[in-house]
């Protein structure tokens, strides 16, 4: 068997809140991690996270990844991409989600530039990103350095009020629960970030697996050769899979690695 190069979305695929607690791995999915390497493939992330928040949950183990839905790409440890949004483009999407009265965040590697989110939110945001002193509020346009968005909703009403703000192609991709939804635009998904990822490292599409289950990983699926999605996908995500494995906490990942017959 050729090397695969396997592409794992993080939340709701790799970790999750269980018990109450966030940022749970199961030890079967870290298990079937080391085995996938040790059998010679390449690991990698796709996700609305930063490189941070990738090496702080998974130290050592991921030197490649997709980031920030596409924005920032890493091959072996080499940055390949890192695209921000213009400081124009910018200025018209605050004054356009403004204008719905959205909550939002435009997020950087290091930094989230906050934007009408009630000072009450923060301490419970800082635990979603999982990285100290990152939300800053008091910014101009020109001082943010940021390649996506996240927009925060307290409740089904406050998203209902902004829904209609999602249009031309954005694909927002909600986490009932956790407060924070991260946003994808139409020229700027994960797929994008997987294309640019295979285009610098000649990786064939064929020889690409990907996991995954929330609104923004249905782009992903289309851009390997191989899709899988979580027990708990979206069933938008499980129409575009080639497979469906178990749930992430019923041990998703290895039964789904092992259907492949990659460990």
């Amino acid at each position: 068997m050729n090397q695969k190069t396997v592409f794992f979305d993080l939340d709701g695929t790799l970790l999750g809140t269980r018990n109450g607690r966030r940022f749970q791995i199961p030890e079967s999915a870290l298990r079937a991690l080391i085995k996938l390497r040790e059998n010679g493939h390449r690991l990698a992330v796709c996700s609305g996270r930063q490189e941070a928040f990738i090496h702080k949950f998974f130290p050592g183990l991921f030197q490649s990844y997709v980031a920030l839905n596409g924005a920032h790409v890493v091959f072996e440890g080499k940055t390949v991409l890192d695209r921000l949004l213009p400081e124009e483009r910018i200025r018209r999407l605050a004054a356009h989600f403004d204008s719905y009265g959205c909550s939002f965040v435009f997020i950087g590697k290091h930094h989230g530039w906050a934007r009408n989110v009630p000072q009450k939110f923060f301490g419970r945001m800082e635990e979603i990103y999982g990285l100290p002193d990152f939300l800053v509020s008091d910014w101009e346009p020109e001082q943010v350095e940021a390649g996506m968005m996240d927009f925060v909703f307290e409740t089904d009403a406050e998203y209902k009020k902004c829904a209609g703000a999602f249009t031309g192609g954005m694909i927002l991709n909600r986490h009932p629960g956790m407060l924070t939804n991260d946003l994808s635009f139409s020229d700027w998904n994960k797929a994008d970030g997987i294309r640019t990822f295979l285009s610098e490292s000649g990786i064939p599409k064929e020889d690409t697996v990907a996991f995954g289950d929330g609104y923004n990983d249905i782009a992903m699926m289309g851009a390997v050769g191989c899709a899988v999605a979580m027990g708990n996908a979206v069933d938008e995500v499980k129409d575009k899979a080639d497979y469906v494995t178990a749930p992430m906490f019923e041990d998703g990942i290895e039964l789904g690695l092992k259907h492949l017959g990659l460990i």
